[in-house]
């Protein structure tokens, strides 16, 4: 189910800018160059960006090309894989760590309830690590939640523990803990900081640590850190990062977004659906039993880090996504308590949101397809249909077939709506992958051999999907640059977007040069909401 859920769109969605773009070109250039440190995209130097991604991609990109997969470095299918093993990672440890505090049918639930939400779904099947650090997020919570019931309450055992560290259990969390640090970076250690710290001030004693082997923990990340730094340092020549490096990502100088406090609420919704509406059910019931151990534990992991990162000034989506795990295991709890009644009115409404948010979804991929490139999708209109009606159905028959299997019947309209969507309908919205028609226009090109290989020049669309496209075959530049590049010579083609327009026409016109004017390619950059006309120019005879 989980393959199910992730793969469409995984091959068929051209590579997104900027992130994933960046995270490509960069893991790229390592299986190119067999540079392993250079974690950097011409003349940037991201001194905090952390390499095992990247490792891992051109490990992936590198065993296809060896196998013969025409063109692997520019498929960026490849790239996305890892996200797809650590989001099916992710799924499989949720249930796992549900296994400490539910039976396993409700371990299956919750683990369901991760694997069809939304924002997972996006996590692996974009190639950038957010997927790594929910599968470690998943990983901690189960391998600290089991020592944690194990261990009683501290009236239970006088204080003490109850139980010698179990070294498997250790290994897991810092392992976890290690391995996401070199993955995704600094802000690994946010959320198990926050909830270890919470479970200490509740207990009212540090005894939680003192059986977890925290001094070979801590000194396994430290290890992680200084290999991290070593390989900066000495091998690529960067500076360790400085403070306002490390905490850029959280600050108002980072692109998030820059929202008022509560915003990661609205936003949860749509992140989490379908399974939100179960969430809300679960709340009177989940606060009411939060003396509970279990209870307590898993709210430790959730409310502290999610209400620190509503204060922050960046709101950036993904942070959320590492607390899904807890979130699904406290509803899979309620669940199994048969605690999540149907008495309720007011809260069973909620159920609608998944036929309304459903529908949104469905309307505006329909709807931007219509808008931006003139057509339909056929074969998706079924499955659009039907997802629909699935949602319809377990929104309106909930009491008669009941809150599990609703959910699960609003699980499945969602997969199938969403195969549509990922599959059909977003690989076909031309307008928007723009960097793909302008690969396609340079791979086309032909020149008389004396003139020698095509390069590129680009002047006013910079998104880094470009270069991925066209490894090694592209400068960017601004429009006079442009014109100048042209006229050096040789099989040359230059894309001037329609703000540069005006600065190349005057600098060919100053050198005498005689241009051709192509295609041009009509667009809109969704990364900054506007609309693009890109010209393709060449020298006439080249």
């Amino acid at each position: 189910m989980s393959l199910f859920a992730f793969l469409p769109g995984t091959f068929a969605i051209p590579v997104l800018d900027r992130d994933e773009a960046r995270f490509a070109v960069i893991s790229q250039q390592m299986v190119e160059t067999g540079n392993l440190a250079d974690v950097r995209i011409g003349t940037e130097w991201p001194r905090t960006r952390p390499l095992g991604q990247h490792w891992l991609q051109a490990a992936v990109v590198a065993t296809a090309d060896a196998l013969g997969v025409r063109h692997a470095t520019r498929v960026i299918g490849l790239y996305r894989l890892p996200s797809l093993g650590f989001g099916l990672a992710a799924v499989l440890l949720t249930f796992w760590a549900a296994l400490a505090f539910v039976g396993r049918r409700a371990a299956l639930f919750a683990a369901l309830l991760l694997a069809t939400s939304a924002a997972v779904g996006v996590a692996a099947r974009v190639a950038v690590p957010d997927a790594a650090l929910l599968a470690a997020s998943a990983a901690m919570i189960g391998a600290l939640g089991r020592h944690y019931m194990r261990q009683g309450a501290p009236a239970e055992t006088g204080g003490a523990p109850a139980y010698p560290v179990d070294w498997r259990l250790a290994a897991i969390f810092w392992g976890a803990l290690a391995g996401a640090f070199f993955i995704k970076g600094l802000i690994t250690p946010f959320y198990p900081a926050l909830a270890l710290a919470t479970l200490i001030a509740l207990d009212r004693s540090p005894r939680l640590l003192r059986g977890f082997a925290p001094l070979q923990g801590l000194g396994a990340c430290l290890a992680v850190g200084l290999v991290w730094f070593l390989i900066r340092h000495y091998a690529s020549g960067a500076d360790w990062p400085v403070p306002e490096n490390i905490i850029g990502r959280v600050t108002p100088a980072f692109p998030g977004l820059g929202i008022p406090p509560g915003s990661y609420f609205l936003m949860f919704w749509g992140l989490f659906w379908p399974a939100a509406p179960l969430a809300a059910l679960a709340v009177p019931v989940i606060w009411a039993a939060r003396q509970l151990r279990a209870v307590r534990y898993l709210l430790a992991w959730l409310l502290p880090a999610w209400v620190v990162m509503e204060f922050l000034p960046a709101k950036i989506p993904g942070y959320a996504v590492p607390l899904f795990p807890a979130i699904a295991i406290l509803v899979a709890l309620a669940m199994e308590r048969g605690a999540l009644a149907l008495s309720n009115t007011r809260l069973v409404r909620l159920l609608w949101l998944w036929p309304v948010i459903g529908a949104l979804i469905a309307v505006l991929a329909l709807l931007g397809l219509a808008l931006f490139d003139r057509t339909t999708s056929l074969l998706a209109w079924p499955l659009l249909l039907v997802g629909f009606f699935a949602l319809v159905a377990a929104a309106g028959a909930v009491r008669e077939l009941g809150l599990e299997r609703a959910a699960l019947l609003a699980m499945a309209g969602m997969l199938v709506s969403g195969f549509g969507v990922m599959q059909l309908i977003v690989p076909q919205m031309r307008s928007v992958w723009i960097s793909p028609r302008l690969a396609s226009i340079a791979n086309a090109m032909t020149c008389a051999p004396e003139a020698g290989p095509v390069t590129i020049g680009s002047a006013g669309y910079n998104e880094p999907s470009l270069a991925f496209l066209l490894p090694g075959r592209l400068r960017l530049l601004d429009g006079a640059a442009a014109a100048d590049f042209l006229n050096e010579g040789g099989c040359r083609l230059v894309f001037v977007e329609r703000r540069q327009e005006a600065r190349f026409v005057r600098r060919a016109e100053s050198l005498g040069m005689r241009i051709e004017r192509g295609v041009d390619i009509d667009g809109f950059e969704y990364t900054d909401g506007r609309r693009l006309r890109i010209s393709v120019y060449r020298k006439p005879g080249s």
